[in-house]
């Protein structure tokens, strides 16, 4: 018997770290909806090497800073392969200033994109995964929301409400079977990151003196959205000891 494929969404696929999920996901014959907000070319072109490599994608835009657009982008996803087995929420969004450098506007817009972006991804999908009573969420965050950085307050700000978003989800979705975790994916050269990687005082904390590799990264966000078992769980991917 042939089953049906597996589908997931990466919200955030455009990204460094969102396109090595979606990778990750394509090589293992899943349909992937690689979502990206103004990066068109960057999700058309990791669509491609899904569809090249024996998945299958397609791409879906929206502001997820919107509820409605947000919505509309998961009916487009459910329409068309009817079932959402795995959400990754892979947004990000920040700035380098000191917190009494950071304007209203600046704090307002890292928010609407790293946290409530993240609410509305969820009240968009739950309808369905409370449906289906089964699904998987993986939350990329930050080690920032935990520690705090300098010159990343907002970010940081932002990645920390991420925390009591899982895990207060995972209470409400439990007994529905639908399992939301988080992990932090550590540092990884990209437009955010900037010039601050890779500068050595980065390194001093990590145990290892590296950096994970962005393939494990993916792989491990794979692998974690299909353990049937843990909800409301916080994953370190690197070696910091926090």
């Amino acid at each position: 018997m042939r089953t049906t494929p597996r589908t997931a969404l990466i919200i955030g696929g455009s990204g460094q770290i969102g396109q090595a999920i979606c990778q990750a996901f394509g090589q293992h014959q899943w349909r992937v909806g690689v979502h990206y907000y103004l990066q068109a070319k960057k999700a058309e072109e990791t669509a491609k090497i899904i569809n090249k490599t024996g998945g299958e994608a397609q791409c879906f835009q929206a502001d997820i800073s919107q509820f409605h657009q947000t919505q509309t982008m998961l009916n487009s996803f459910h329409k068309l392969w009817e079932k959402l087995d795995v959400l990754i929420c892979s947004p990000g969004c920040g700035n380098s200033n000191l917190l009494m450098k950071t304007s209203s506007e600046e704090w307002t817009n890292i928010f609407m994109t790293n946290l409530t972006g993240v609410f509305h991804c969820l009240k968009a999908a739950g309808d369905i995964l409370l449906t289906q009573q089964d699904g998987s969420v993986v939350i990329i965050g930050s080690l920032s929301g935990v520690q705090g950085t300098t010159g990343q307050s907002a970010y940081a700000a932002s990645k920390a409400g991420l925390l009591g978003l899982m895990k207060s989800t995972a209470l409400e979705w439990g007994s529905s079977n639908i399992r939301i975790n988080i992990v932090f994916p550590g540092w990884h050269p990209s437009p955010l990151s900037g010039d601050a990687y890779p500068a050595k005082s980065i390194l001093a904390d990590h145990v290892l003196g590296r950096t994970p590799h962005l393939h494990h990264v993916a792989q491990s966000v794979f692998e974690l959205s299909q353990l049937p078992d843990v909800s409301g769980q916080i994953f370190n991917l690197d070696n910091r000891i926090w």
